[in-house]
């Protein structure tokens, strides 16, 4: 188990993980509080042995009503979105192995796991972009975003993308401690 809050304790993100020789498994919870865009929302990730997400389930509920989708990807073929709408091929995540809940400290240890970027073999200076499917919250929009990552030293990543340039801070196992101005996880 492992939780994160916000900086301004407006965010609170929970998540249960269960790896094995198959892969990683993730169930989580996500809440954000406040006056103007308070929400709740669930989740759920499937990746395989070589760290490729292969299935992503969320649903988000706000004031207005609840929203859900499913993101599928079989070996070699397109993402496919499941949703109320229907269900379709979304080519334009073709180059994605990662998803990115945007309101999740949890899903960018997905990204460095898979890259190799954890460990203490890894030279300092190793570099990794990676393209992701960025799962907007809470309305559960769905696009490419690319991060890239270096390693700077024993559980120091830097990170630049969406959120600006940051040094992120992991634990032996890959899984984001801090996020600097954004979260920090709970012991």
């Amino acid at each position: 188990m492992l939780a994160w809050s916000s900086d301004n304790h407006h965010r609170l993100e929970t998540v249960r993980t269960v790896l094995s020789d198959r892969g990683l498994r993730a169930n989580g919870y996500i809440i954000r509080g406040g006056h103007d865009a308070g929400f709740g929302c669930s989740y759920s990730i499937l990746a395989d042995a070589q760290g490729r997400t292969r299935r992503l389930s969320v649903q988000s509920d706000v004031f207005d009503g609840e929203r859900h989708l499913s993101l599928t990807r079989t070996p070699g073929g397109p993402w496919v979105l499941e949703s109320s709408s229907g269900t379709v091929p979304l080519p334009a995540l073709d180059a994605a192995q990662d998803i990115d809940l945007q309101a999740s400290a949890f899903t960018n240890s997905l990204a460095l796991r898979r890259a190799g970027l954890i460990g203490p073999d890894v030279p300092i200076g190793t570099e990794a972009s990676v393209v992701v499917a960025r799962v907007s919250m809470p309305e559960l929009t769905v696009e490419p975003v690319e991060h890239h990552y270096t390693v700077l030293g024993s559980n120091q990543i830097a990170y630049s993308g969406l959120l600006g340039d940051l040094v992120l801070t992991v634990d032996n196992d890959g899984f984001v401690i801090d996020f600097p101005n954004l979260t920090h996880r709970i012991r």
